[in-house]
């Protein structure tokens, strides 16, 4: 049998649900009304799931559902009866984000497959094998792959890989954006991204320029590519868009998967930013890949939209179904199966004989399946030669057995379920002690080396280190990307190991495996925020895990005392991790000195700090730093980190005087989300 490659489809209410299958989805991903990256969207509640899932099941269509936030301590027992209760619907996967959350489902219900989110960043191939290790099913790859990343990854990882096809792209590598987090306190990490990225900023002065938002993406044309290299679902994006986007992109989809041709000019009519882009997927780079929703293509959408409802109005026909009609003199008995379920229907009249070509009528009266999933695949008619039965009979039978089977398909498979309980830490109350990362060895103030339990470093300043005396507090930082492959990454760590070093900072979860057996630090990209994610890497390893910023004074404080948690005291945050450079609007590679301003309505400038083009990614950084100085003995962990990012030395100097004096910063900074948590 060959394994089925499936078109995944958004459904952000009960509408576009019925709009992607009956267009021809083979899955769909939906959420329920709380713990998912879309808490916009209409979503489902338990009572309309389990419908949903009889309903996809019917028509051989699985159900994903989304649970893919970062949690607190506060919310691990909801959270848990959430996946209960979704368990319990019977679903095929819950897609996730956080590794607490993933250790509760795998309590919960051990046999629920788990899927990887996006949300996680894994864009190598020891990030896949990481998810692999620890019971993942599938990984949904990072959007800003190309084609030979994602086969790569694919061919070796040895679980199933998911990839974006079609619709919105962020600038910012998902699970990365701390926009809307720190700019409006509203966290996309939490399923309230408020599109920061959509907003005018400028980088010369004029408000007009949108240089952080996207073309939508568009690869629907690689899928047989993508097919034939082994992944094994393509992914439509948009729970927050139409039914008739999901209609249009679903059977785009599916004409592609059989190497038809699809109308790409209705494909953008039907939603884009001034047209599409497929810079990721196909391995180049160019300023094209920008684009913003403008008026002419929200009149082309109006005009296409009876066009695209077309897709949706009749139920389509995908699931191939048998009939067998076996004729008697007094007694004729019909029966259809699906290959697993067999219904038979009995018509209890005396055939007459024929006045035609009966064969030829009961043939068409059996293949007209209109109004229902199925399509007549197979036909065996064991007739009487010159008899007939009136055709009314063989429709009734039709009708009554179709009902029959779609009915016996509407299955929910409840998973088993356990109970799980959280013990609640008693909460720290510790006095934190100091560690500060830094750019360059020269921006360290030497006269403070005493007062930091470890110094973090990037690890291309390894060969600066020879005539360093501290180089027993020295931590090296792994680069936060590495879509130029992990081979140069895997050299520094070797050269770090030569020279003596074994401490190193991991930013994502794919570092991990390449510094087992080591002193490791966690940078806050981690996005753990609650006391079974920081336990789930401890252990993996992670010794020192640096917190969310996303995380208040209060959850900070219920973190459990078995790990040793680092804390942001000081630092501009990086809002984004971007592949695509969002100053390639007004100066080229060549022109470029690495940094520069990109300024918001309110003409706040937030420094864009480019790493090269080996590493291949920038980053920008907030307008502000976040500042705790002064109110650092309200943090309770067990150490504070300074960070030090576009800061000059002296500035690092002055910063670090005040924060160990516990002074006020003094002018515009951010407490972030600390006080407040996000909407």
């Amino acid at each position: 049998m060959t394994e089925r490659f499936e078109i995944l489809a958004p459904a952000g209410d009960f509408e576009n649900l019925k709009a992607a299958v009956f267009a021809g989805a083979d899955s769909v991903y939906l959420g329920v009304q709380s713990f998912n990256a879309r808490a916009s969207a209409t979503n489902f509640d338990y009572e309309t799931l389990k419908e949903a899932v009889k309903f996809c099941h019917g028509r051989n269509v699985t159900v994903n559902v989304t649970l893919n936030t970062i949690l607190y301590d506060t919310e691990l027992e909801s959270f848990a009866d959430t996946v209960k209760n979704v368990a319990e619907c019977g679903v095929d996967a819950v897609i996730l984000q956080d590794l607490g959350a993933a250790k509760i489902v795998q309590e919960v219900a051990p046999n629920l497959p788990r899927h990887g989110s996006t949300q996680m960043a894994v864009h190598t191939l020891e990030g896949a094998l990481q998810l692999k290790e620890m019971g993942f099913t599938r990984v949904i790859l990072a959007r800003e792959l190309s084609f030979e990343q994602i086969k790569y990854i694919t061919e070796n990882c040895g679980i199933e890989t998911e990839v974006f096809i079609h619709g919105a792209l962020c600038v910012c590598l998902s699970g990365q954006c701390y926009a809307s987090t720190f700019l409006g306190g509203r966290s996309g990490n939490r399923g309230r991204c408020a599109g920061t990225c959509r907003l005018p900023f400028s980088a010369k002065g004029d408000m007009e320029d949108n240089h952080l938002s996207l073309k939508d993406l568009c690869a629907v044309d690689m899928i047989k590519q993508l097919k034939d290299a082994g992944v094994k679902c393509v992914k439509i994006e948009g729970r927050l868009r139409t039914p008739e986007y999901v209609a249009g992109a679903v059977d785009a989809c599916r004409k592609a998967v059989k190497g038809e041709t699809f109308d790409k000019q209705m494909l953008r009519d039907t939603f884009s930013r001034s047209g599409f882009t497929n810079n990721y997927i196909e391995n180049r780079f160019s300023k094209d890949i920008f684009g913003v929703r403008t008026k002419e293509d929200s009149q082309r959408t109006k005009e296409v939209l009876p066009q695209l409802r077309q897709l949706y109005r009749r139920e389509g026909q995908y699931v191939p179904v048998s009939f067998k009609f076996d004729m008697g003199e007094n007694s004729s008995i019909l029966t259809i199966s699906d290959g697993e379920r067999q219904f038979s229907y009995a018509i209890n009249e005396i055939v007459q004989d024929s006045q035609g070509d009966f064969e030829k009528s009961v043939t068409n009266a059996l293949n007209k399946l209109g109004g229902t999933p199925f399509y007549t695949d197979n036909l065996e008619l064991n007739l009487l030669e010159g008899k007939y039965l009136p055709l009314s009979f063989i429709n009734e039978g039709r009708r009554e057995l179709s009902a029959q089977l779609l009915e016996a398909r509407r299955t929910v498979n409840e998973y088993e379920t356990f109970d799980w309980s959280f013990s609640r830490n008693m909460p720290r109350n510790q006095t934190p002690k100091l560690t500060a990362r830094f750019e360059s060895f020269e921006q360290i103030p030497q006269r403070y080396i005493d007062d930091f339990e470890y110094v973090i470093l990037p690890i291309e300043q390894l060969n600066q280190s020879e005539q360093v005396a501290f180089k027993d507090k020295l931590v090296w930082e792994l680069t936060r990307d590495m879509f130029n492959g992990s081979d140069k990454l895997k050299e520094q760590i070797k050269q770090a190991e030569n020279m003596g070093f074994d401490c190193f900072c991991v930013q994502n979860i794919g570092h991990i495996p390449l510094v087992k057996g080591k002193k490791v630090f966690s940078s806050f990209t981690l996005n753990v925020s609650n006391s079974v994610a920081a336990e789930e890497y401890k252990k993996l390893g992670v010794e020192f895990i640096t917190l969310s910023p996303e995380i208040t004074v209060e959850n900070i404080k219920r973190i459990s005392p078995d790990v040793k948690t680092v804390v942001y005291g000081y630092g501009h945050i990086p809002l984004m991790l971007t592949k695509a450079c969002p100053l390639s609007n007004i100066t080229s590679c060549d022109r470029c000195k690495g940094k520069g301003f990109l300024t918001d309505r309110k003409g706040m400038k937030m420094p864009v700090v480019c790493h090269g083009k080996a590493k291949g990614y920038r980053e920008i950084f907030n307008a502000v730093p976040l500042y705790m100085g002064d109110r650092q003995n309200e943090i309770k962990s067990d150490y504070i980190s300074l960070s030090f990012t576009v800061e000059s030395a002296a500035e690092a100097e002055k910063i670090t005087e005040k924060f160990i004096a516990s002074q006020p910063f003094g002018k515009d900074f951010t407490r972030g989300l600390y006080y407040t948590g996000s909407i």
